[in-house]
Order: C-alpha cells, then structure tokens, then sequence
C-alpha cells in the first residue's frame, strides 16, 4: 500500500534554500554578512527565541546598509524563490492529503507562505518557529494531529533533503523519502506515489 498522507520539507526539497543569499545591488558582501548571521543566530531564530526584526538589524549593522533597505531586500529575495520543477509540481498537484513540515522563521511565516499561497497547497503548515522545536518528527506529529489522521504513521510519508530528519521519522515509525536531486525525485515518482487523481 502507498502513502496515504503526505510530509513536505521546504528548504532544498521544494526550493532552493539559498534564497536569502542573493545580493542587493552595491553590496557584495551581503551573503557573507547573511552567512555570519545565521551562524550566530539560526538557531534561536528557528525555535522563535528572536525574531526577523533582530535577525535584520544585525545583517544592517554587518553591512552597514539601511534596515529599510535590508528589509526590502528580503522581502524581494522572498518573492523570488526558485521552485524545484518535478517537486513542487507534485505539490500543486495535491495528489493526497498533505502538510508542509518546515524547520524556518517568523520571516517564513510573513514573507513566503502569503506571497506564494502556500496554504493554497497545503492542508497544514507546521513550523519550527512556532512550535518552538527543530526536532522534525515531532513537527511531523503535530502536522498528523492537524490532518486528524489516525492511519498507521508508515502510512505517513516525509520527504525531505536531510537524511537525518527522513531516519528520525522512521524510527518514529513513518515513511521517508530522502529527496537529493529533482531529477531523481522525477525518477522515483511512480513507484513514490499514486498517480494524479481523474
């Protein structure tokens, strides 16, 4: 029997999630300052112990640009996400029940699920932000809570960039796929997933 549900990873599953890296114009270092940022700073930002505002303030004292102009500049690097072709397909296709199950920020939150209608897509969207845990079975859980879904969690599937995350699932007794490329998801899909219902 195939998935009768299905857990979507975000960040280098659906999209390319080096989104916030691209420069604004006159500022090379702009993925350094970003880089160095979230290496000090990810962590907390991902749990929801700060918030986009703190995260931006310190990109604009490492660049020394405007916090206007940093926080216009992330809001148009939000906008322009590149989609991973075969992956977000199969997304939009909504072919089962699905959840996106996201390790990502407040800024996520604001800036990306509006802009491309990601509750459009998706039944449920559970972020680690939110929920104040990176742990992403457990994230998978509370996105099985909010489908109402009292299937076997084998039934569940994650798919998902990070080995760690697909093997976390399973030994919480879930289905993972563990998605490297979109040319190999593409590959793997008819014996993944049902085909497109009608």
């Amino acid at each position: 029997m195939g998935p009768a549900l299905l857990l979507w990873d975000f960040g280098d599953t659906l999209v390319d999630e080096r989104w916030m890296l691209r420069a604004p114009d006159g500022c090379p270092g702009w993925a350094t300052a970003w880089s160095a940022t979230m290496t000090d700073r990810a962590a907390a930002w991902d749990v929801g112990a700060v918030d986009h505002v703190q995260i931006l303030e310190e990109v604009a004292e490492r660049t020394g640009l405007p916090l206007e102009l940093v926080e216009a500049h992330a809001r148009e690097c939000c906008a322009l996400l590149s989609f991973n072709e075969t992956a977000w397909r199969v997304a939009t296709e909504r072919r089962l029940p699905q959840a996106l199950v996201t390790v990502n920020t407040d800024l996520f939150a604001d800036l990306v699920v509006p802009v491309h209608r990601l509750s459009e897509v998706f039944d449920v969207i559970v972020m680690s932000w939110s929920e104040r845990t990176v742990d992403k079975a457990a994230l998978c859980e509370i996105a099985l809570s909010r489908l109402s879904f009292h299937g076997e969690r084998s039934h569940a599937l994650l798919i998902d960039n990070r080995l760690d995350n697909v093997e976390g699932w399973r030994r919480a007794g879930g289905a993972g796929y563990w998605f490297t490329s979109d040319e190999q998801f593409k590959t793997d899909l008819a014996q993944l997933l049902p085909p497109v219902p009608g």
